[in-house]
């Protein structure tokens, strides 16, 4: 009887950690000596409402699937029900307004126009969106206005009413680009010309949009669909008309406006929504908490701690080896360097891991000032503790799958 009752015991407790541990790759440590089940990630994010999923480059496939992974725990096992994309506001909310019509191939292609995030790995993050019934949505943060499927959409949107006017939608949106050259050139005249002429293109397109509600909604396009343009032409407004010769491409100024403006649209999903949790993805620099040494940029990340604290965890991506996608084509890298925070987080032998940066209380190397590999494979130094809450360390990734546009 005894020994029945002992079986009995054994067998309850190893089904309460079946049930409580989270199937995953990914393990999790805040001393790196114990690294145990993802699961244990939730005591270190109790009372945080925006978590952001950094990336080094964006570049690395792997490191799209390890971040998916870490989306689905924090659906399933925290509640959070928002990705936000650091991609076009305008390209993210009307991709979401046809998800339902959509494949998840269609929508991977179109959500964003950023081509690394038009891949196999992000497909699979979007199958598992759609299998959540909405319960779990993606959106995009970015201000930019080179959005492709945005574009596409003004002048689907305007064509039954009046097409002459729908056929200009893409000369002036992509006019917008000119402003660049015109800052190369230096020609002040034609820079403001230009801003002007987008920003007039942006009102008149709201107003029409006001103007012609009844007709528009008669022909297909829905109320929502409506608010998103007007939206992100506002936010456009919002971000360039006032902007000046050298502040497109000039260091810092540039990042700062861009930056703010990213904080100002996450912040607006938060107030539309709070109780909402949000999960943010973008590149590391835009999510850090603090200034790195010798930097002068306000990133997005240290408005977010401004404004909510603790709610605020950023986790920083770190990659050992493996071969990066970039513009230009791509290439390998390793960091053999001790003088690399990935060389030192590469000793413990894991594939991939989660450390929680506030917990970790050791003076080691998360405390000195080590080198890390960013955006096209550009260094820069920093203080793992100063800089993230969190880090996620990818011990290998390949390059994106991109799919093929059809």
């Amino acid at each position: 009887m005894k020994k029945i009752l002992i079986l009995i015991l054994i067998t309850t407790l190893y089904s309460c950690k079946a049930q409580t541990d989270f199937e995953s790759k990914i393990e999790f440590t805040s001393d790196l000596e114990k690294f145990e089940n993802l699961s244990k990630l939730k005591e270190s994010l109790k009372g945080v409402e925006i978590i952001a999923l950094g990336e080094n480059t964006h570049g690395l496939g792997d490191v799209f699937s390890v971040k998916t992974e870490l989306v689905k725990f924090l659906h399933q096992e925290l509640g959070f029900d928002l990705v936000l994309f650091e991609s076009g506001y305008g390209d993210g909310a009307l991709a979401w307004e046809r998800l339902d019509s959509l494949s998840a191939k269609e929508f991977t292609n179109v959500f964003s126009s950023n081509f690394y995030y038009n891949s196999e790995e992000i497909k699979n993050l979007v199958s598992y969106v759609k299998s959540k019934d909405r319960k779990l949505k993606i959106q995009g943060f970015d201000c930019q206005p080179q959005q492709d499927y945005f574009i596409k959409r003004m002048s689907e949107i305007a064509q039954p009413i009046d097409s002459i006017f729908a056929n200009s939608v893409s000369l002036e949106m992509r006019s917008f680009n000119n402003l660049y050259q015109y800052e190369n050139d230096k020609d002040t005249l034609a820079f403001i010309n230009q801003r002007d002429r987008f920003i007039g293109f942006l009102k008149n397109y709201n107003s029409f949009l006001d103007k012609n509600v009844n007709d528009l909604l008669n022909s297909g396009t829905t109320k929502n669909e409506i608010n998103v343009v007007k939206k992100a032409n506002e936010i456009f407004m919002s971000t360039y008309s006032e902007i000046h010769i050298g502040e497109m491409m000039g260091w810092p100024i540039s990042a700062n406006i861009r930056d703010r403006a990213l904080f100002e649209i996450v912040k607006s999903f938060k107030e539309a929504n709070p109780n909402s949790k949000i999960i943010i993805w973008a590149q590391n620099s835009h999510i850090e908490n603090k200034t790195k040494p010798n930097h002068n940029v306000t990133w997005m990340g240290h408005h977010l701690k401004k404004a909510f604290g603790n709610k605020y965890y950023s986790i920083g991506t770190v990659v050992y080896s493996g071969k990066n996608l970039n513009y230009n084509g791509m290439f390998d890298f390793e960091h053999k360097d001790n003088q690399y925070l990935a060389y030192h987080l590469n000793q413990f032998q894991k594939e991939n891991y989660v450390l929680d940066l506030r917990k970790h209380n050791k003076n080691d190397f998360t405390n000195k000032l080590l080198l890390g590999m960013e955006s096209n494979g550009n260094t820069t130094e920093f203080i793992a503790k100063d800089r993230f809450d969190g880090l996620l360390f990818v011990k290998f990734s390949d390059i994106p799958k991109l799919i093929k546009k059809e």
